[in-house]
């Protein structure tokens, strides 16, 4: 592949964002943890927990996570 340019790698990334929001929900709904992406650029972040008492649940499962995946 030829050098990519700035465009390119803020395209990379921004899918490879849009890819792990996108797995991160699957897995949430799996745990019966209900929830959907945001839109326009919410400042409160890339998803909605439909039940905001989910939040420790929805946080342990995301330093589990980051465990698993940052070893």
């Amino acid at each position: 592949m030829t050098d990519q340019t700035d465009e390119d790698k803020m395209m990379e990334r921004l899918l490879i964002h849009k890819n792990m929001i996108g797995w991160l929900i699957k897995k949430l709904q799996a745990e019966g943890i209900k929830c959907k992406r945001t839109t326009g650029n919410d400042p409160n972040g890339d998803i909605l927990l439909i039940n905001p008492e989910d939040e420790p649940r929805v946080k342990d499962m995301i330093r589990k996570i980051q465990q698993e995946y940052n070893q």
